[in-house]
C-alpha cells in the first residue's frame, strides 16, 4: 500500500509538469497565433476540455424520418454513441444539479457540494447532467439543418486555420498544375505554375450566450419539472440561433452561407449565384440553370435548401398549356404526397433561408453540398445559476453558453439562386 501511494504521488507529479510544460509552450508561441478575435482572450491548452473515459461508450436512440423518391414518409431509429464527461457520470451528479437549480449552492449540503465542484468546467459554469446533453443533441438535429449536413470539427482554440489550394480558374483541376506537351528541347518555365498554390482561411470561435430568470418561490414550490422546461428553452434558443448566424451571419458570430452569396466576387468564401432576369419573377429555365452551373462532381451529396414560401412559389409555376412543371401527385397510383425532389435532388426547407417574395433583392435558394461549409465546435453548452445581483428581485438567472464558429470554405460546392427587388 505504501508503495502504490507514493507510485501515485509520482503519477501526480507527471501530470503536473506535463501540464505546466503545456502551458509554458502556450505562453512563449508567437502573439500573432493567440491573437484573440473581437478582445476575448485566448484559449488555453485542454481548455473546455473534459476528461472522459475513451474506452466506455455511451449510446441513444434518436427518432428520424425519410423521404422516398415517391413522397411517402418512412420513420427511422439512429444510434448515437457517445462519450461522457467522467464528473457528471458520478452517482448523484444529476440530483445534487437539479438542488443547485432550486436553492443555489449555499443551500446545499456538503456532500451535493463536492458533487457538483467535480463537474466544474474551466469556464466557471456546470455542465448540465447527462441526460440534458443526450436531449440536447436530439433537439440539435431536428431543430436545425445546417449543422446536420455540414463539416462539423472540433477545435481546441479561439482561431482555426484551415490550408486551401487556391485555383479558380475552371471546374475541372484541383490547381494550378498542369502538364504541358513540349517538343525535345522545351523551354524551362513553359510547365511551370505562375499563381500561387496554397492560402489559408482563419476561422474565428464566437461565444454564444442565453439568459433566463426564474421566480425563486417557483424553484422553490413547483411540482413541475424545471430542469426539463429549462432544458427544451435553451435547446430552442441555442440550436435556431445558431441555424440562424449559419444562414445569415455577417461576422458578428459565424459567417453565413447567404451572407456568403451576396457578398464581393472577390472574396474568398463567394457563393457563385444565377439571377434572377426579371424583378420579382422566377422561372424554372433559371432554376435548371442553377442545377446544372454545380460542377457534377458535387452533385452525390446535393440538395436544395430554401423555405417553405420559396417552396410553394416553385410549385405553382406553370407551363404555357397551365400544367404544373412540379407535377402535384406522384407517378405511382395517384395517391400519397408528392415528392420533395426537384430535378432529381432532395429538397430541405429552413425557415432561416430568406424568403423568394418581397421587395428586396435576396439569395433565396441554396443549391448544393452544404459540407463546404465548416462548422467549429470549441466548447459545448454550459449552465450557470447567477442569484446574487437578483435576490431583491426575488429572482435568480440561468446564463446558458456555448462557442462556436462557423464559414464557407468550400464555395465551389454550392450554388444560389437570386431574386432581383421589385421595380
Amino acid at each position: 500500500d505504501e508503495l502504490l501511494g507514493k507510485s501515485d504521488e509520482v503519477k501526480l507529479q507527471i501530470e503536473r509538469s506535463k501540464r505546466i510544460k503545456d502551458g509554458d509552450a502556450f505562453v512563449g508561441e508567437p502573439d500573432e497565433l493567440k491573437a484573440a478575435h473581437l478582445g476575448w482572450r485566448p484559449s488555453g491548452p485542454d481548455e473546455g476540455n473534459e476528461r472522459v473515459d475513451e474506452k466506455a461508450w455511451r449510446e441513444v436512440e434518436i427518432k428520424t424520418w425519410s423521404i422516398t423518391p415517391e413522397g411517402f414518409v418512412i420513420p427511422e431509429t439512429k444510434k448515437v454513441r457517445y462519450h461522457v464527461p467522467l464528473a457528471v457520470e458520478k452517482r448523484g451528479y444529476a440530483s445534487a444539479f437539479e438542488a443547485y437549480l432550486r436553492k443555489g449552492k449555499s443551500e446545499l449540503g456538503p456532500n451535493d457540494r463536492k458533487d457538483l465542484a467535480e463537474g466544474t468546467d474551466t469556464a466557471g459554469g456546470f455542465l448540465v447532467p447527462e441526460d440534458y446533453q443526450v436531449e440536447l443533441i436530439k433537439k440539435i438535429a431536428t431543430l436545425a439543418t445546417v449543422r446536420q449536413y455540414a463539416r462539423v470539427a472540433p477545435t481546441s482554440r479561439d482561431v482555426a486555420q484551415w490550408p486551401k489550394i487556391s485555383y479558380t480558374t475552371d471546374d475541372k483541376y484541383t490547381s494550378g498544375v498542369n502538364i504541358t506537351w513540349a517538343g525535345e528541347t522545351p523551354a524551362s518555365t513553359a510547365h511551370r505554375v505562375t499563381d500561387p498554390i496554397f492560402g489559408m482561411y482563419s476561422i474565428p470561435v464566437h461565444t454564444a450566450m442565453a439568459s433566463m430568470p426564474i421566480s425563486l418561490n417557483l424553484l422553490e414550490d413547483s411540482a413541475f419539472d424545471i430542469v426539463g422546461i429549462s432544458q427544451d428553452l435553451f435547446a430552442e434558443a441555442f440550436a435556431l440561433g445558431e441555424n440562424d448566424k449559419f444562414w445569415n451571419g455577417s461576422g458578428t458570430g459565424p459567417r453565413g452561407i447567404i451572407t456568403a452569396a451576396e457578398g464581393s466576387t472577390t472574396d474568398s468564401d463567394h457563393i457563385e449565384c444565377i439571377s434572377e432576369a426579371t424583378a420579382q419573377t422566377m422561372t424554372a429555365d433559371e432554376l435548371i440553370d442553377v442545377c446544372y452551373s454545380l460542377p457534377a462532381q458535387y452533385e452525390r451529396n446535393a440538395k436544395w435548401f430554401m423555405n417553405k414560401s420559396t417552396e410553394k412559389a416553385i410549385r405553382k409555376l406553370t407551363s404555357t398549356g397551365g400544367d404544373y412543371l412540379w407535377p402535384i401527385i406522384p407517378q405511382v397510383g395517384n395517391l400519397g404526397a408528392a415528392p420533395r425532389m426537384l430535378f432529381e435532388f432532395p429538397v430541405v426547407r429552413d425557415e432561416f433561408v430568406p424568403d423568394a417574395a418581397g421587395s428586396a433583392s435576396k439569395v433565396a435558394v441554396i443549391f448544393g453540398d452544404l459540407k463546404g461549409y465548416l462548422i467549429l465546435d470549441r466548447v459545448g453548452l454550459s449552465v450557470q445559476r447567477v442569484s446574487e445581483p437578483y435576490v431583491e428581485q426575488n429572482c435568480m438567472v440561468l446564463l446558458g453558453r456555448k462557442r462556436v464558429g462557423g464559414q464557407v470554405i468550400e464555395p465551389w460546392r454550392m450554388k444560389g439562386y437570386k431574386t432581383l427587388a421589385s421595380t
